[in-house]
């Protein structure tokens, strides 16, 4: 795809994400911005900042890090040798548990950030 068809691509779904009076029409523009790659971020950003519905808002932000997902895993992919013992799904493996672990770090109140009673 020629870099001037991309372009038009892009901002006939960002339009149609940031201005169409369906919110499915508006999901599926999403959807496809972020098959396009790290390319449709900013697009996917600046829909985020000018809608006022929550879902849409919602269907951005998981696109992108869906996006910067699988490009981390490409990374570690990339990045691990060609050695047969190397197994690039341990390294996707190694990825998520980190980010459970931090994301369930920031749910769970530690005993220091108790009210203490007394």
């Amino acid at each position: 795809m020629s870099d001037d068809n991309r372009i038009t691509l892009f901002f006939e779904l960002k339009e149609k994400a940031k201005w169409s009076s369906d919110p499915e029409e508006k999901k599926a523009a999403i959807k496809e911005l972020s098959t396009h790659g790290e390319n449709a971020i900013s697009e996917l950003q600046e829909i985020m900042s000018i809608t006022a519905y929550e879902d849409i808002k919602s269907a951005c932000a998981e696109a992108i890090k869906s996006m910067r997902d699988r490009n981390n895993v490409e990374v570690h992919k990339t990045s691990s040798t060609n050695d047969s013992s190397s197994n690039p799904a341990a390294d996707v493996t190694t990825t998520r548990a980190k980010d459970k672990k931090k994301k369930n770090s920031k749910t769970k109140p530690r005993a220091r950030d108790k009210p203490k009673s007394g």
